[in-house]
């Protein structure tokens, strides 16, 4: 048994490594925006469609996907006192649809997060329910490195408490991540 927990714990924390790295770095960021300047780069492009063309927001969605190369899935949808907008999403990249019904143009505004800022959307991104298969085999990946997180703990700590000689050290360790963490958890809710 603790041959093959060892294993376990061992596999694990080297697949995972990137992705709980990923996790930690992407956590500083968010206590510390000012060390990491993200200025997303943003573009603005207005097209011309067909106004006799009865245009609903998925089919205008799909249209520009396929003519234009837009990727990301189809988010917000919104009536507006002209026409409609939406926003094609995918991690870091973000376009904002904005149809005009009356001139029959589209006002595509994008924006390109830096890496920092996208490690972040990453660190957000969770559930398999997007509308972009890429957002969810992220999200799915990221359901894999929770349950390896957890499973990493586990054995560890069946691992430590093999260790007769390191019990004592092991369980002070222990004590003090365990009340860090909840304090940081504690205090972050305040």
């Amino acid at each position: 048994m603790y041959r093959l927990l060892r294993n376990t714990h061992l596999l694990l924390g080297l697949f995972f490594f990137t992705f709980v790295l990923m996790f930690g770095v992407s956590s500083v960021r968010f206590s510390h925006r000012d060390w990491f300047p993200a200025n997303a780069i943003e573009s603005q492009t207005v097209l011309d469609v067909p106004s006799a063309t009865p245009w609903e927001p998925r089919t205008l969605a799909a249209d520009l996907m396929q003519s234009n190369g837009l990727r990301g899935g189809l988010q917000q949808i919104r009536d507006t006192a002209d026409g409609f907008r939406f926003n094609i999403t995918r991690i870091g990249t973000s376009h904002q649809i904005h149809y005009d019904r009356a001139k029959g143009q589209v006002r595509i505004e994008t924006k390109v997060q830096p890496f920092m800022a996208m490690m972040n959307a990453m660190h957000q991104t969770f559930g398999m329910d997007h509308g972009y298969g890429w957002n969810n085999f992220w999200g799915f990946l990221m359901l894999l490195t929770t349950i390896a997180l957890l499973l990493l703990s586990l054995t560890g700590i069946y691992l430590w408490f093999k260790m007769y000689k390191e019990r004592l050290v092991g369980a002070v360790l222990l004590l003090v991540g365990l009340s860090y963490g909840v304090s940081l958890v504690v205090l972050m809710r305040m």
